[in-house]
Formats: structure tokens, sequence, C-alpha cells
């Protein structure tokens, strides 16, 4: 996690940034969008976070915002992701919206994904205005701005070829046209009118015209519909993926565009970087179905953590989200320090890394922070206990019992989420070494010395005992380490876990006497 220069915060050096350039508004307009291509996955939620933070922020300095997202669903679909039935080729060319659903669970394709991310991202307070731009498009809402684009082709190719190596030529125009027969965009345009027909040809072998003031068939191409859509909704701020952002990019055609065809101020930008699952190596794409989706995050991780995971990083830097290894107990500590640094539990911070990690945790929230700080019980501990407890509430008697907690927050709805996130990370994602079983059967012979470690450790169960005292077996014994690698064999069939006085405890030191026994 990276602190601000000037000890300010990302998101409120952009709301300040909005508000002197933007002027006096009587609400401020942010938007995010994403083709419902494939999986909606946690680097596309980079945008939807970026506007949501930042849209806190402004509300902070007492402005009032909207933020509305696009589901750009009247995209073609242009190929089938890995993981999805192959039988969907044939809709290539289509409209996202126009695709059926293979699951047969909603209306089409494209809702399928919108819906799995809408429902996920209550979840975590992302709750935007959402905009389906299948409708807008089919209800000929932007046919001025279509127009405009029209009648000002020359000026969109000269913008275009101002960074392209390839010069547009003047057969070119800024539209799709989805074929009124076949429903695909294997179409070409042969001529306009200079008002709202346009004459073309589509590969099914159909040819004819289309009134975009009447049919929604006409879609602007995405580099125009980008500047198009900021100027119909009056957006003022709108991060962007940095693909999209490299010098002569779509953000340098779209500005150019934005401001020589529809006369519109471009907003203002903030490019976001890439989100790594760590392990998996590289960016993450819907359309080659790679990376993982906000349900899967939910899984694991608190929505305070999962919004953590984007406030505490500023958009510009890459960073990588653990699932499937031990990082996961890293990012819970990370929390928990920011969230005890809020609230006055950590001692002896720098200034300005308690000013910056306040306000992380002010935007990690899912609402506002509590008046209390919320319990903190390490994840791997409780990794531990849901492995040997099948009932949380068993699970939550032994955190009283290890004074984890007091019998006065055994209600806090914290407790019943973490047991939930790590019984999901362990049945699911956890790796090996983090898998626990008791061993009730003898496996294997142990050596004289061994046993008589066994045996002390039997006498020392009967008492009182520390972890000193478990070290000094292994020093008395003369095995020294291989004693915690024995107990970890004969308890759990590993070369490693826990804490062993830890282990114990959770066992019961009568079972694992028991256990002890058939070695003796």
């Amino acid at each position: 996690m990276e602190e601000e220069p000037e000890n300010i915060y990302w998101a409120d050096q952009i709301a300040e940034k909005v508000i002197k350039e933007r002027g006096k508004k009587e609400h401020y307009i942010i938007a995010s969008g994403i083709t419902p291509s494939g999986i909606v996955h946690i680097g596309n939620l980079r945008e939807e976070m970026t506007c949501n933070i930042v849209k806190r922020a402004l509300e902070g300095k007492g402005v009032k915002v909207k933020h509305i997202h696009s589901w750009d669903n009247y995209d073609r679909f242009r190929k089938v992701p890995v993981g999805i039935p192959q039988e969907l080729s044939k809709y290539i060319g289509l409209p996202d919206s126009k695709v059926p659903d293979p699951w047969n669970c909603h209306k089409s394709y494209a809702e399928h994904f919108e819906s799995d991310f809408s429902q996920s991202a209550k979840l975590i307070n992302l709750i935007p205005e959402y905009i389906d731009e299948t409708k807008e498009y089919t209800s000929c809402v932007y046919k001025e701005l279509i127009k405009e684009a029209l009648i000002k082709k020359e000026q969109v190719i000269t913008a275009l070829n101002t960074f392209k190596t390839e010069e547009i030529g003047e057969h070119w125009y800024p539209v799709e046209v989805y074929c009124e027969k076949c429903g695909k965009d294997s179409t070409t345009v042969k001529n306009y009118d200079g008002n709202y027909v346009l004459d073309y040809e589509c590969t099914c072998g159909f040819s004819g015209q289309v009134d975009f003031s009447k049919k929604g068939l006409v879609k602007l191409k995405w580099r125009i519909d980008w500047p198009m859509r900021w100027k119909f909704f009056g957006v003022d701020f709108e991060p962007g993926g940095k693909d999209h952002s490299t010098p002569g990019g779509s953000r340098d055609t779209a500005k150019i565009i934005s401001k020589e065809v529809y006369s519109y101020e471009s907003p203002i930008y903030q490019m976001y970087d890439f989100v790594i699952v760590k392990g998996a190596g590289g960016k993450m794409s819907s359309s080659k179905g790679t990376g993982i989706a906000l349900p899967v995050l939910l899984k694991v991780y608190l929505p305070e953590i999962v919004r953590f995971h984007y406030a505490g990083n500023r958009p510009k830097t890459e960073f990588a989200v653990s699932i499937e290894d031990d990082g996961v107990f890293k990012t819970y500590e990370d929390f928990y320090f920011a969230e005890r640094v809020y609230f006055g539990k950590e001692k002896g911070i720098d200034k300005k890394k308690e000013t910056h990690l306040k306000r992380v945790y002010e935007m990690s929230v899912v609402e506002k922070p509590t008046k209390k700080m919320p319990v903190q019980i390490p994840f791997k501990y409780i990794v531990i206990l849901s492995q040997f407890y099948g009932n949380d509430n068993k699970i939550i008697d032994k955190m009283i019992e290890s004074e984890h907690i007091t019998k006065t927050q055994k209600n806090d709805p914290r407790i019943k989420q973490l047991i939930a996130c790590a019984r999901n990370w362990v049945s699911e994602y956890a790796p090996d070494d983090y898998i626990y079983e008791v061993q009730t059967e003898k496996k294997g012979d142990v050596t004289p010395d061994e046993k008589g470690a066994l045996k002390i450790l039997y006498e020392t169960l009967n008492k009182e005992f520390n972890e000193d005292d478990l070290y000094n077996i292994g020093k008395t014994s003369g095995l020294c380490g291989n004693f915690f690698k024995l107990c970890y064999r004969i308890l759990l069939n590993k070369e490693r876990g826990p804490r062993l006085l830890e282990l114990i405890d959770i066992i019961g030191k009568e079972k694992v006497k028991e256990i002890i026994s058939k070695y003796m």
C-alpha cells in the first residue's frame, strides 16, 4: 500500500481537481463502463471502484454526485471465451444483448454476466445508475449525435489518422449497422444522405436502407461512441484502463473527437493499472475466459476487505490479489492494522501514515465506520478452527475460551462472516499446507527416542504448560526441532502445521493424549 504525495489521498486529489476544473455544478457526473463479453472480473471492477471512491470523496466535499455505469451490451459479440459453450460461435456479429444465455437463466448472454456482477456489487455498496446501451441505441436517443459524427466525418477521420500508422480512407464511416435481416454487423455502409438515412449491404446478401432516427440499428464505432457519451451524459470524471491510456491510444483520439466533433471538454481522467491474481500471471481478460469475478472475491474476503484492495492502492499502481495462497492472511492483517489505526489502537504511527490509513479505512468500509471497532480475529486462526469444529457456535465458544473475543462480542456480525469466508477458502481455494485433518488411526511407527518424547508430552498434558515447556521436550528428548515435526506427523500427517500449543488447544488435550497413546 502506497502513501499519497503531499499527504492527500488520491481520491481527494481527483475530487479537488473535478471541482476546480469543471466549476460549480448542481451535481457532477462520473462514469464507468464495461462490455459484458464474458465474466466481469475483478480487473474490470477497478473502474467501478475508482468511480465509487471518487464519488465518496466528492460527496465528502458537500457536492452532489451521480455515478452512471454503462453496460456496453450493444457491442458486437466478437468471440466465444474459453469455458463458454462453443456453439455460441454462430452468434458472432450479433450484439452481446442478442446472444442467448447458454445457461438459460437470463434473457441474454450479456444479462447473465451483468446480473452476476450487479448483485454482488450491492454487497460492497457499489450501486451506480446502470445504463443499458442496447436500450439507449435501439430507442434512438443518440440519433442527433450519430448524425453529427456522420456530418463531421472528415474531422473524425482526421482525429483517428492523427495517431494511426495506416490511414483511414474517405469511404470509411464512423458507424456500424446491424443488418435488418440477419441481425449481425457484417455490413458495409454504401451511402449517407446527410440526414438520418444510410444505405448498406450485408454479407448475408441483404441490402437496404436504415433511418437511424426511427430504427436503432446503427451504432457508433467505439472510438467515437466513447466521446459521444461524454457529451450526451455530461460526464465530468471517468477513469480508463492502462491499455486505453497509452500515448496515441483511444483516450487521446476520444479527447480530439470530443472537442472537434461534439464541442465538449473531455472529462477529468484517471488511468488505472491492472489487477493481477497472485500466481496466475498476466492480466485478466473476459474474452479469453481468464480472471476471477467479484463473487469469488466475496467468498474469501469480507466486503470491506474487498473494497480495501482498491481503496488502499492508487489507481495507477498495479496490485495483486491473493486467492489460492497464504497471502490471504497478510491481506486480512493489513486491513486489521488500518482499522486499528483508525480507532486509535496503534501507537507510535507516523502522522502522515496515520492520516493516510484512516482515509483508506473510511473508503474501505461498506457504509460508514462504526463507533466501536469491530472484532478482529486472525483469519489463519479461524481457518484452523473451521476444520476442527463443524458448528459455528462451537467455533465462537472456542474463540471466547481462547480470549480472541469476549462474551459480549459473540453476536458481532463480522464473526460469522469470517467463519463463512474461512470455510469457503478451505473448501475451494486453500493450498494443501493449510488443509488439516486429525489423525485418529496410527500411521507408521516411531523410534525409541520419539517414543520417549511422546511419553514426556503425554505427562506434560496432564498439567498446566506453555510454549516453553514444549520446546524443552524437544531439548530433553534430543529431538530438538524434530519433536515438532513428530507431533505434526502423528496429529495431522503433515510435516508442519499451526503453532503446536495452539493446535493442542484446538484439538483438546484429552484427544491429543488419546492419539499419542497409540504410539507409546
